[in-house]
């Protein structure tokens, strides 16, 4: 197989990594486990665990708290499932939640728990199991949290329908033995970090009701699961469990990039065609393939693609996926406007004069298209991804879990250890953008021991460029931290006004004895009571809690008014709500049906009027958007093309503080570094959106889009070049490249010292200082790319941005800041660190401009002449170099 994906035109061959298989370590069941509950894993396959999984039940059984890290498809679900049915034998009352990230997950899971105890098992209805989110009807929910033993749910429901109303809760509560979290990993960050404080609140809650549950965290492959584990749970007393005795197959893991169509300008064979080649030849094999894409909009050009080639439809041939009765077919103009007759003018001209035999098959492929080949498409390959209703969703996982679909096209929604089957192959289209996550996707192929293939389709952009140059970078270095800070006071502080809510805190006068002692009257995890006190007090001088004093000299503080603070407390991000996607054709049966929704965040990019919104193959054009009804209006339309939003992003201060105290240089020092913190603006326009045809991409035609623009307002830091500096990088395409590779750097060592995910801060560089009033000049905000304003701006005085990409922010750039000196000591030392020596997107980033060659590019020395050193590689080094020197100077002016 391999052979023939390397023989492809336009793919040149990286590398190949295999992996012989590896057998199997049986275990034995511990005694204590009952022989009924033996019996029901027996009926799926299940006679003795594995040596790793005997490990992970006797540490339950010992009282402690578990950490599986192990790889996909080792068996973790036994690991909760055997002793959560264990403690239901011994006791009727006893209770498990489990914990999923997703809802999808979360159903899947309960429908693998419930076919152990299905019919024709020995517990067969002795044990419950419901799901309790936001798609449970009300009489789901009554039920589940009355008469079930496990209920599935996720941290936004615990966070705002379990822990205020914990009263309704007691019987679950009071009974609950286990608590499982799975996917461990994706809890960190912001978001982790509110899951963290999320979880102190149930334990205070816990003791309450009289109950401590055991703690079973399953997460992926990652560097630090016990820290991790220990930071989200406020617990220390884990076994960690990290490699798996259940046996593998052979694996094979191909790299391959597309080749190089023009020698003078480098362009590169586009990524989604070589994927499409690439599929269709696991197609032709027969082997059922998971492919993840990058976006969204990738996954529904992939899914029409491989659909068009599986009925024969070839390069310039109308796609059978599209209706061809009651639609028109002509492209609508922006607002809805369609040129009439045949003089057309304009930009939409193009598309309405194009000749007919544009959409005609060629002659080996006269006559209609097979509709039996065009509902086989339809049926074997499948699109995943979010917006996707729940129902629609739940029929692909079938689908794919049955070996209906052969092929499934998705983003990061299927990454997650849900149950869709046996899989052969796993295709990557571009690199994820991380080791774990790679490896996290390649483990959904041979899930069931048998062989795997795994293919990452290299992109132009230079994070994947640079994979391709080393790959080493992917397959020797050890996957990445997951890190996440639950003592942030940004997140810290609303999480205790919700635990004050559900119940008060209380602290005894220094001194007193207490004949019942209460533990969750003033405790919370990682807090001394005196920390922990400071804050409460904090919130009742601003009149968040009722703060009293008792007779004996104790303190209580007690929740003011009657909304539910956790309302205002988003977990994960915008408060906003989604667009809904309403299909429009009056008159119709399918009038009025919702079709999908889209975030809020996304709705100008995809929903603007004129976008055409692909859904698993299908195109609709959107007649109108309701902004304030968040409702957009479309209907199917067979067009040649699709729409991409034009998209900026700017940011800029606003009452800026100049903040030098402290700094290692004096007023008027050509070595101070002029730095401060203040409010941020950041701004997100479309201004139009272009229309680019299907297979060929290219551009025929452009639109305007007059939608509101998206706010954020936030906190932010700055630090400006010091003028030493200045005078040193003379050359405007040196400052350029030490400002943007500086902003990189500071960012990602800003999310690893802060325990935050990088993508909780984002960094811009524009010219010159705050003025007077604190503001500054709008800098653009980049996406990974070097962006030609961007590297115009840095080559003035350049002056360096980092801001939290969340609503209010949460203090991550500014405590970045408070660090001072330390702070940027840790950015020099992570640049030295890097393993590259020569500059590399993990130190100098991907936005730094590397064409040598240029008016501005680094004058190569005689010796890189001599050796004839390829361009970009002098470029790189020269890039690192000054990067060096820059964050020497910064630490030197602070």
């Amino acid at each position: 197989m391999v052979a023939s994906i390397t023989d492809l035109e336009d793919i040149d061959l990286v590398t190949v990594r295999r992996t012989p298989p590896r057998a199997g370590v049986s275990g034995e069941w511990p005694a204590w486990i009952d022989a009924r509950v033996r019996q029901c894993f027996a009926t799926i396959g299940v006679d003795r665990p594995y040596a790793h999984q005997q490990r992970g039940l006797d540490a339950l059984h010992a009282g402690r708290d578990l950490v599986l890290a192990t790889a996909t498809a080792s068996g973790k679900s036994l690991c909760y499932q055997a002793p959560v049915l264990q403690a239901a034998l011994a006791d009727p009352a006893a209770r498990a939640l489990f914990l999923f990230p997703t809802k999808a997950l979360a159903r899947d899971q309960v429908e693998a728990f419930r076919k152990l105890v299905g019919p024709n098992t020995p517990l067969q209805g002795c044990v419950g199991a419901g799901t309790y989110d936001g798609d449970t009807p009300p009489d789901q929910r009554r039920a589940a949290r009355a008469r079930a033993h496990v209920i599935a749910t996720n941290p936004d429901m615990l966070h705002r329908a379990v822990l205020p109303h914990h009263d309704r809760w007691s019987a679950f509560l009071s009974g609950l033995r286990y608590v499982v979290i799975d996917e461990l990993h994706t809890y960190r960050g912001v978001f982790g970090s509110h899951v963290a404080n999320v979880l102190r609140r149930l334990w205070r809650v816990c003791a309450f009701h009289g109950s401590r549950p055991q703690l079973i965290t399953c997460s992926a492959t990652i560097a630090n699961p016990r820290e991790l584990a220990a930071s989200l749970c406020a617990r220390e007393d884990f076994e960690v469990i990290d490699q798996s005795s259940a046996p593998v197959g052979p694996r094979t893991f191909v790299v391959v990039n597309p080749a190089v169509v023009d020698p003078l300008t480098g362009v590169r064979r586009d990524y989604l065609k070589c994927t499409r080649a690439v599929l269709g030849r696991l197609r032709a094999a027969d082997l059922t393939t998971l492919a993840f894409c990058r976006t969204r909009k990738a996954v529904e050009l992939l899914t029409r693609y491989l659909r068009e080639d599986e009925c024969g439809v070839h390069e310039r041939d109308r796609s059978p996926m599209q209706p061809t009765n009651g639609v028109n077919q002509q492209p609508l103009g922006p607002g809805g406007f369609r040129p009439q007759g045949k003089t057309a003018i304009g930009p939409w001209a193009r598309l309405q004069n194009q000749p007919a035999s544009q959409f005609r098959r060629p002659p080996e492929h006269a006559g209609p298209v097979d509709p039996g080949a065009v509902a086989r498409a339809r049926r074997t390959i499948r699109g995943y991804r979010g917006g996707y209703l729940p129902e629609h969703r739940r029929e692909i996982e079938a689908a794919l879990r049955e070996g209906e679909a052969k092929v499934v096209t998705s983003t990061n929604a299927l990454e997650l250890g849900m149950d869709i089957g046996g899989l052969d192959a796993v295709v990557l289209a571009g690199y994820p953008g991380t080791r774990a996550a790679t490896w996290q996707r390649s483990g959904r192929a041979g899930r069931r021991q048998d062989p795997s293939l795994t293919i990452m389709v290299l992109s132009s952009r230079p994070l994947d460029q640079f994979v391709c140059a080393a790959p080493e970078f992917l397959f020797g270095e050890p996957p990445e931290h997951a890190r996440l800070d639950a003592l942030n006071p940004e997140i810290l502080v609303p999480h205790l006004r919700c635990a004050a809510y559900e119940l008060p805190f209380g602290f005894q006068a220094p001194g007193s004895v207490s004949e019942v002692e209460q533990p969750w009257w003033s405790s919370w995890g990682g807090l001394t009571t005196e920390e922990l006190a400071g804050a409460l007090d904090y919130l009742g001088e601003r009149g968040a809690l009722l703060r009293e004093q008792e007779a004996d000299g104790g303190l209580r503080f007690y929740a003011i008014g009657s909304a539910f603070p956790a309302d205002a407390v988003d977990l994960r991000g915008s408060l906003e709500e989604n667009f809904t996607v309403v299909e429009d054709v009056p008159g119709r049966a399918e009038h009025g049906r919702i079709l999908a929704e889209v975030d809020f965040e996304d709705g100008p990019l995809y929903l603007h009027p004129g976008a055409i919104y692909p859904l698993e193959g299908k195109t609709y054009e959107v007649r109108r958007l309701d902004w304030d009804e968040r409702k957009a209006y479309v209907h199917e339309a067979a067009v040649t093309y699709y729409t991409e939003a034009v998209c900026n992003l700017r940011v800029r201060m606003l009452e800026g503080d100049r903040s030098d105290e402290g700094s290692g240089a004096s007023q008027g020092d050509p070595r101070r570094v002029p730095s401060g913190t203040g409010y941020a603006h950041v701004v997100r326009a479309v201004p139009g959106f272009k229309k680019l045809r299907f297979r060929t991409h290219e551009n025929v035609g452009f639109g305007p889009v007059k939608l509101p623009d998206l706010e954020l307002h936030t906190i932010a830091a700055y630090w400006g070049f010091p003028d030493q500096l200045l005078a040193w990088l003379g050359d405007p395409h040196r400052r350029s490249n030490a400002a943007l590779a500086a902003a990189h750097a500071i960012r990602h060592v800003a999310a690893m010292v802060l325990m935050c995910e990088v993508q909780d801060l984002c960094h811009a560089v524009t010219s010159g200082l705050p003025g007077p009033d604190g503001v500054t000049a709008w800098a653009p905000v980049g996406f990974g790319r070097p962006p030609a304003e961007a590297s115009m701006l840095a080559s003035g005085r350049p002056t360096i941005y980092l801001y939290d990409d969340l609503p209010g922010g949460a203090g991550l750039s500014t405590q970045a800041h408070a660090l001072g000196r330390p702070f940027f000591e840790r950015v020099l030392a992570a640049v030295r660190g890097c393993g590259c020596a020569n500059g590399c997107p993990t130190c100098i980033g991907t936005e730094v401009a590397l064409d040598a060659g240029g008016s501005f590019g680094p004058t190569p020395t005689e010796a890189e002449r001599v050796n004839l050193e390829h361009p970009e590689a002098v470029a790189r080094r020269h890039a690192r170099a000054d990067l060096i020197a820059t964050i020497e100077a910064m630490i030197d002016g602070l």
